[in-house]
């Protein structure tokens, strides 16, 4: 190679390496590496958001079903009042009947054709000229009928107007349940195309504490981020409190976003290797462990725990885990006011 083509290429060497120090300086890379992970986030934080109103929304249509329900059941009842009310003055009204041939035949009342020419009982009730014909119980039976089936009437129109109101808000409710399910369906697709691993992880049944350690992990914009369940599964196989966990990566690393060196090594808990005493052993690199992804990670580390302090629960039972630990300091209310935040 000739002198002038070695110095253009050195120069070249040296340009490169000079935008590779700046890039590295001015955290471009940081940057690029997190892209992913801020992506996530947001789509995980946006699902939790979503999953919060789905929440919020199928309880108010689950009120409202039982709203309906109890209208329903009165409205039943101001029904059966009713019938009930009308097959007593069907029987009044054969009664009244009855007695009114009875006095005829007994040639007690004249001007039959009055009783022909009423609109109805209640109008041949009605007029002055008959109510010393009819016993006292009698007309006090039929007014109170009367009063009964005007209530029961009245409350059957109540009813049915606030069952109308009523299908109105249920029809709400079911329209923002319909649209917040697309929605949570649409951030699904967004969660697989930024991270299938994730996604895959998020597909499988969660439960309230996997709910609550994903939005604890978003708003810290962790690569750990929609590994809640695999908290969860760790701390159910190891009896190590999956929030201990989180607030240990909290405290060692800010939850792996102190630096890439944690992301890289999959290793949030600051926890020393080679162990090779843990089921499966673990290796290590610069004197602390190293795992090859996080779903192994969070599960060998609650192995560490458990091995060193069986199935913890709180920071104060971890002696030793951190030089500068113990009851009181700093990395202790670290630990705890992570936990307690989720």
């Amino acid at each position: 190679m000739r002198t002038t083509d070695k110095r253009r290429t050195k120069r070249a060497l040296s340009a490169v390496i000079s935008v590779l120090l700046l890039l590295s300086v001015s955290g471009v890379f940081p940057a690029v590496l997190s892209a992913t992970v801020n992506d996530t986030a947001r789509s995980v934080g946006e699902i939790e958001s979503l999953n919060t109103q789905l929440a919020t929304a199928n309880k108010e249509y689950e009120a409202i079903q039982a709203d309906l329900a109890v209208f329903n059941m009165r409205a039943d009842e101001a029904r059966a009042l009713l019938e009930k009310t009308r097959k007593k003055l069907d029987l009044q009204k054969k009664k009244f009947n009855d007695m009114l041939v009875a006095m005829y035949k007994s040639g007690r009342i004249s001007g039959i054709e009055r009783l022909f020419g009423s609109r109805d009982l209640l109008d041949f009730i009605d007029r002055a000229a008959w109510a010393e014909d009819i016993a006292t119980e009698d007309a006090r039976l039929v007014e109170e009928m009367k009063v009964t089936e005007a209530i029961a009437g009245q409350q059957e129109r109540e009813i049915a107007e606030k069952r109308r109101a009523q299908q109105s808000k249920f029809n709400w409710a079911v329209a923002r349940k319909c649209d917040v399910e697309t929605r949570l369906a649409d951030s699904w697709k967004k969660l697989t195309s930024a991270d299938p691993i994730v996604a895959r992880l998020m597909e499988q049944p969660q439960t309230d504490l996997s709910h609550r350690i994903n939005s604890h992990l978003a708003k810290k914009r962790s690569p750990l981020t929609g590994y809640g369940i695999v908290f969860v599964q760790a701390e159910q196989r190891t009896g190590v409190n999956a929030t201990l966990l989180v607030g240990l990566a909290e405290a060692e690393s800010s939850c792996a976003t102190a630096g890439t060196i944690y992301a890289t090594n999959h290793n949030a808990w600051g926890m020393k290797g080679p162990q090779p005493q843990i089921a499966g052993g673990i290796p290590a690199a610069g004197g602390y462990c190293i795992w090859p992804d996080w779903e192994i990670a969070i599960q060998q580390a609650a192995d560490f725990v458990r091995h060193y302090w069986g199935p913890a629960q709180a920071a104060s039972r971890l002696v030793g885990y951190c030089e500068t630990g113990g009851a009181g300091s700093d990395w202790e209310r670290r630990v705890e006011g992570s936990r307690n935040s989720i």
